[in-house]
């Protein structure tokens, strides 16, 4: 082994045992079967987030051509997880980070999807004109303000924005209701991610707004996917 190299493995050991992610010292991460690139300051892809994808595909036909819209595109894992799914898809994605949308786009290529893939840079709904999808997918931030200290320094690697959505912990499911009518067709769905005890407080805020919603757990039997739909 050679000076460099040796040097270089030590320096990322201390940084493992200091707490820096695995995933940003290889670069790389899979999810959903695929490898996606990840970098520091956006969000790492998780295997509960895979749920969401599944819940998505469930209601996509298998070749009718469809139209989705991603808030909140991180790595690109979710759009391009259901592109590779479904060859009859395109997918419009946002994000306000962009370091986000650079990794994003560099993910699109490495599957060979990019075509149909168009990424914007916006805060949620901020930036793109009213057009009905077929569905409306997200990972939002749904972390507490309060929680923000007692996460670990790895996870606090991700940035701040990618996590904590503000006090509560739902302000992004309000704000995403706000618009959403404008971005659904009458026959469209909506897939959001949520927090392991937020189940309750997410349907009501859809059920208010006059969505039926579903809650899916995980495979610990905690709350982590929302459904929702015009009655």
């Amino acid at each position: 082994m050679s000076h460099e190299v040796r040097t270089e493995f030590l320096d990322k050991l201390n940084k493992l045992e200091e707490g820096y992610p695995l995933q940003y010292l290889i670069g790389e991460w899979d999810f959903y079967g695929n490898t996606f690139y990840v970098e520091e300051g956006v969000l790492i892809p998780r295997p509960e987030t895979e749920i969401l994808v599944e819940e998505v595909l469930k209601r996509l036909p298998l070749e009718e051509p469809m139209l989705g819209f991603e808030l909140g595109v991180g790595t690109g894992c979710i759009s391009i997880s259901l592109l590779l799914c479904r060859e009859s898809l395109k997918m419009l994605a946002s994000d306000i980070n962009l370091k986000a949308l650079k990794l994003a786009r560099r993910n699109s290529k490495r599957h060979g999807v990019s075509e149909r893939l168009m990424l914007v840079g916006s805060d949620l709904f901020e930036a793109i004109k009213p057009k009905a999808f077929d569905f409306v997918v997200s990972n939002p931030p749904y972390i507490p303000m309060s929680e923000w200290e007692s996460l670990s320094k790895g996870v606090r690697l991700e940035g701040y924005n990618s996590l904590i959505a503000g006090m509560e912990g739902w302000e992004f499911y309000v704000r995403i209701g706000r618009d959403l009518e404008k971005y659904l067709k009458g026959n469209g769905f909506f897939a959001f991610e949520i927090g392991h005890d937020q189940g309750r407080v997410v349907r009501g805020i859809f059920e208010s707004l006059g969505y039926k919603v579903e809650v899916i757990k995980d495979y610990a039997g905690q709350d982590r996917v929302v459904v929702g739909w015009r009655y």
